[in-house]
């Protein structure tokens, strides 16, 4: 896919979410090969829409029409792209906590969690979470962290199990009692009329009580030695939401590889179409937005979802 193509379908996506300023940024964008001139100068990896308009935010670019943000960009290309080289996209949506504790109440506890791609690590907190949907309310019911998901299927009564041991990893993990970390979460949030900002906030208060330990690495090379970490006593549960996006073809198949090597389960919520082996049929067919990811446990699939874990049809049987 082209730049301008990336940035068009990203203004799209942006529209949805209720973010218009950066539905008109990232046409603007689009549409401009002065601009587009200046994104292709950073590394490849680093031109993601979402990266390159929060960059703009972050050096200090404010919400406001694309005619300021053109001029922004031309008057301070070296610098951004500069800060694209040492950026990476780190957003932890704690709303991903609903698909995952959904699968993780089909086990028995103690749970030890290992996310990968962790960032913050604000998703390794599913039990202490309130969660509402399907008529349903589960988690922590009394969290001030609070997630609506709207289901369909077989809710049934979710238990999110104990988790005994927090664990991440990733290549730049952020730390929650940093404040330039956090400050970064927020800056990654397209702006516009959402809660998103206001749930960050709350998890990252809730994080800070009790952090999880990070640890620096790859995502298949130093698997192994930082499941090691976890205590024997607790069930070892490797997580992975919306990452391997990030990861080769080649390198999402030896991450498979890896986890299966493990004495573990498998919580992914990945998108449809990277993993191949991870195919539910459903009846009626679930489409579009809503069918852009799979919940599954040990590849094995139980819902389909959008992008956010927000609206999840879980699946029979």
């Amino acid at each position: 896919m082209q730049l301008a193509d990336r940035f068009r379908a990203y203004a799209v996506a942006a529209e949805a979410e209720g973010s218009p300023v950066y539905a008109e940024w990232a046409r603007g964008v689009a549409g401009d090969d002065d601009v587009l001139r200046v994104v292709e100068a950073a590394p490849e990896a680093r031109r993601q829409p979402v990266l390159v308009l929060a960059t703009c935010r972050w050096l200090g670019a404010s919400p406001g029409p694309w005619s300021r943000l053109r001029e922004w960009v031309l008057g301070h290309a070296a610098e951004l792209v500069a800060e694209l080289g040492r950026r990476s996209v780190q957003t932890n949506d704690v709303r991903r906590s609903a698909p995952l504790s959904l699968a993780l109440a089909r086990l028995e506890g103690p749970v030890a969690l290992l996310e990968v791609g962790a960032s913050a690590g604000l998703c390794l907190y599913p039990d202490r979470v309130a969660y509402e949907g399907g008529g349903r309310t589960w988690g922590d019911v009394d969290s001030t962290v609070r997630v609506s998901v709207d289901v369909s299927g077989p809710v049934g009564r979710p238990v999110v199990p104990e988790v005994a041991w927090r664990g991440g990893l990733d290549l730049d993990p952020l730390d929650v009692l940093d404040d330039d970390d956090v400050a970064w979460l927020e800056t990654l949030l397209p702006p516009g009329p959402t809660d998103r900002t206001a749930l960050l906030a709350r998890a990252v208060s809730m994080a800070r009580t009790a952090p999880p330990r990070l640890e620096r690495g790859d995502a298949v090379d130093d698997l192994a030695r930082v499941a090691a970490l976890a205590p024997p006593s607790a069930r070892l549960v490797v997580v992975s939401t919306g990452t391997l996006v990030y990861l080769p073809g080649r390198r999402r198949q030896q991450f498979v590889d890896a986890v299966r090597a493990l004495d573990a389960h498998w919580v992914s919520y990945e998108r449809a179409d990277l993993l191949h082996d991870v195919g539910p049929v459903v009846d009626p067919p679930v489409t579009g937005p809503d069918a852009f990811a799979v919940l599954a446990l040990d590849g094995e699939p139980i819902a389909l979802g959008d992008a956010h874990g927000t609206r999840l049809t879980l699946l029979h049987g």
